[in-house]
């Protein structure tokens, strides 16, 4: 099954093209208004993924997911600014391989889908 994912914040190290030549499909969000109203509509929805590259700032991307959404939330770090215990299902550490990343993105969705179909 394909996984859907909805990717907020800049691509700076080209993690789209990646994801979508893995099988992904993937909608691009570029503004809080528009994941609010994606998350709202997406029923298909596997994953959030967001970006924290040109200083943006996650956080407020983190909680309009967690409102709408009970998806993992997977943080892309392209700074050495500490997120831990903060909430990301997944944060992905910058400079780290795709062959690294992309395993354990697909290892959390189908975590997730298991625990899905379980109940």
């Amino acid at each position: 099954m394909i996984a859907r994912v909805i990717h907020f914040g800049p691509d700076d190290c080209h993690r789209l093209m990646v994801l979508r030549s893995a099988g992904y499909a993937v909608d691009i969000c570029q503004s809080m208004n528009q994941l609010r109203n994606q998350l709202e509509m997406e029923a298909a929805l596997d994953a959030v993924i967001l970006s924290d590259g040109d200083g943006t700032s996650p956080h407020e991307a983190l909680a309009i997911a967690r409102k709408h959404s009970s998806n993992p939330v997977i943080l892309f770090r392209s700074n050495t600014k500490s997120y831990e215990d903060s909430g990301f299902d997944l944060i992905v550490p910058c400079l780290t391989p795709p062959e690294v990343w992309l395993n354990d993105v697909d290892t959390l969705i189908e975590r997730r889908r298991a625990a899905v179909r379980a109940r």
